[in-house]
Order: structure tokens, then C-alpha cells, then sequence
């Protein structure tokens, strides 16, 4: 089996785990209750793509992928980080774009794939809705 795959799905999983954490660490800052049940809304995105990269890796490997804990080092204000943010989601949404546009054999990893490029997207619009 080619092995890049599979170390693609790790740095996904990793990549969405951290993701998930930062936004719940920027609810419990979040200025009321709408902005903290988007934010609350991106963790559990953020999550079901962990999770959905994680039953994909165990289908195509046989084995479970046990990620280590990634250590949060986001600094600066609440708006600062939502700023950062929307890069780090852009840059995402374009490296699952890129990786559905060349995967042709597998469906799961396909769907998956797509559906982490649109959450990402739109999570950077709508974190410039935060920021108005």
C-alpha cells in the first residue's frame, strides 16, 4: 500500500483535533451566546472530520491511529486568533481541495475530503462575521 496516504490522514486527524480545541478554548471567550455556539458548531466540524479521517485510516490500514495530544500555541487577543484563523482555515480548505481533485479510488476519502474543504471555507466566512 502506498504509504502517503495514510501519513496525509495522520496529519489530518492531528490538524482537526488541534482545530476542534482552539475553537472550544475561543468559546468560552466568545462576547455572547450566538458567536460561542458557532465557535462550539466549528469544534464539532472539526471533531466529525477527526473522526470521519480516523475511520478512514483504520479502513485502509487495518490499524487505529492513536494521535498525540498537540499542544495549543495560539497567543495574542481573541481577535487576533479569530484573524489567524481564517488563514489557517483558507489554507486547509485548499490543501483538501487539492487532495479530492487527485484522489480517484476511493469514494469514503473523496466525501470526506470534500465535505472537510466546504466546512473549512465556511468557516473563514463566517469568522469574518465574528469580526464585524
Amino acid at each position: 500500500m502506498n504509504t502517503a496516504v495514510p501519513k496525509k490522514l495522520q496529519s489530518y486527524i492531528n490538524s482537526e483535533l488541534h482545530d476542534a480545541e482552539v475553537y472550544r478554548i475561543l468559546a468560552k471567550s466568545a462576547p455572547n451566546e450566538d458567536i460561542r455556539n458557532i465557535l462550539m458548531r466549528f469544534a464539532d466540524n472539526e471533531q466529525a472530520h477527526a473522526d470521519e479521517f480516523t475511520r478512514i485510516y483504520k479502513m485502509m490500514t487495518g490499524y487505529s491511529f492513536e494521535p498525540e495530544p498537540v499542544p495549543i500555541t495560539e497567543s495574542g487577543s481573541y481577535r487576533a486568533i479569530l484573524k489567524n484563523r481564517i488563514l489557517d482555515e483558507t489554507k486547509d480548505a485548499e490543501k483538501y481541495r487539492k487532495d479530492y481533485l487527485q484522489t480517484h479510488d476511493n469514494f469514503n476519502l473523496k466525501r470526506a475530503l470534500f465535505n472537510a474543504f466546504n466546512d473549512e471555507m465556511r468557516h473563514a466566512v463566517e469568522i469574518l462575521y465574528i469580526l464585524i
